[in-house]
């Protein structure tokens, strides 16, 4: 009698669009998180306080433009076409993110002193702690699922929200966040429908730009 042959291996949905750029987003803003309470520690001017304060605001707005495109964008679409549990944990933590965003703005408005600096590093520290598990999260379970069920115009339009959200004059020293561990091949692709202007100065002025702010910050490339 002929061998029975086995039933065949179940194959994964291969993925229609490369999610490599959030990847990048979420290593930018885990990076300046994870270091802006050495930023607070070190503050001693009201000067200084007040370019801290506008740092991490930056940070925040940024973070919360990131969320909100997700859960408009991202997470509804990936809810209509593939059950996961990953989609529920993820709107979950959205929402635990966003109740420590908004204690860490409570504490930037009422840093004025080595005490009320030490109450901003724990909560920044918590907004950390929690930000690195979610995205992790995200990368490990989620950005497989839109890799595999997301359109590339519905991916590069999640990408278009985010970056419209940033303030124009803050590109340049947000690329150069990105540029500081980001992979420069996704830097490159993440440029490639930008206009040419931006796509041949953003490389050059941007690792100046996040250079010369980190030494403000933080009195030394960091």
């Amino acid at each position: 009698m002929p061998a029975t042959r086995p039933d065949p291996t179940p194959t994964a949905v291969p993925a229609t669009v490369d999610t490599r750029d959030m990847v990048v987003v979420h290593t930018a803003l885990l990076r300046e998180i994870r270091m802006a309470p050495t930023a607070v520690v070190r503050t001693e001017t009201r000067r200084q306080r007040a370019r801290v304060v506008r740092h991490v605001r930056l940070l925040l707005d940024i973070l919360d433009h990131h969320h909100e495109g997700e859960d408009r964008l991202l997470l509804p679409l990936l809810r209509a076409r593939v059950p996961a549990a990953a989609l529920d944990t993820g709107e979950e933590q959205h929402a635990r993110i966003e109740e420590l965003v908004a204690a860490v703005r409570v504490a930037l408005d009422s840093w004025t002193d080595r005490h009320t600096g030490l109450a901003l590093v724990d909560d920044l520290a918590e907004l950390y702690t929690l930000l690195e598990a979610h995205l992790r999260m995200e990368e490990r379970e989620i950005l497989p699922l839109a890799a595999a069920h997301l359109t590339a115009a519905e991916w590069a339009a999640l990408g278009e929200a985010g970056f419209q959200a940033i303030p124009k004059p803050a590109l340049p020293l947000f690329f150069g966040m990105m540029m500081a561990e980001g992979d420069p091949a996704v830097l490159r692709a993440m440029l490639a429908e930008a206009p040419p202007p931006a796509r041949a100065l953003l490389p050059r002025i941007a690792p100046g730009i996040h250079t010369r702010h980190c030494r403000r910050l933080f009195g030394e490339v960091a």
